[in-house]
């Protein structure tokens, strides 16, 4: 009698096989639903290191080039070198597809961008205001609101110092970063 019994026992009830594969499929639908912000979260990692490097090299090309940025980065003027509009003349033309201010990296053969991986992604624009002493007659030079120029410049009070924002680009999307760094001009005081 008790040998039968343990044979009539043995397996799984559809029950329990059921229970198990709906806990399966709870747990598996659950990793998909994640999936895509995961994806989503890398894409903007990449796009976040993407931009930081993209933007130091546009940075390291004025420093370069020892541009004047409130002359040479303007836009809209021809380049004539240590006079003209550096961006017009030496670098990217705008992005005709998405329009002004945005402008394509140089990706050909040749060109600063030919080995990054992919360039054709990205846009970038470049911005700058000048940030100069205001000179007033009660108190002379005084730098604006949010700076402290530790040396006054006996020139007319005047440093020549622009603000210089690159902000970088994802193409067809929202994202996009903005950098910015101080620049003194290279001409004269």
């Amino acid at each position: 009698m008790r040998a039968s019994q343990y044979h009539q026992r043995r397996g799984l009830t559809l029950l329990e096989v059921l229970l198990a594969m709906f806990i399966f499929v709870v747990g598996i639908l659950g990793v998909l639903a994640a999936l895509p912000t995961g994806v989503n979260s890398a894409t903007w990692v990449i796009f976040q290191d993407a931009a930081i490097h993209l933007s130091n090299s546009k940075f390291a090309e004025f420093r370069r080039d020892r541009v004047d940025p409130a002359v040479d980065l303007k836009s809209g003027s021809a380049y004539l070198p240590g006079s003209g509009a550096y961006v017009a003349g030496q670098q990217e033309p705008f992005n005709t597809l998405d329009g002004a201010p945005w402008r394509d990296f140089a990706a050909v053969p040749g060109a600063p961008y030919q080995y990054f991986d992919d360039i054709q992604r990205y846009e970038w624009k470049v911005e700058t205001e000048l940030v100069d002493n205001v000179t007033t007659p009660a108190t002379g030079p005084q730098p604006q609101n949010g700076y402290y120029f530790p040396v006054v410049v006996k020139t007319q009070g005047k440093i020549k110092l622009s603000r210089v924002s690159v902000t970088i680009r994802m193409k067809t999307t929202s994202r996009e970063m903005k950098f910015t760094q101080l620049f003194f001009s290279y001409g004269k005081l």
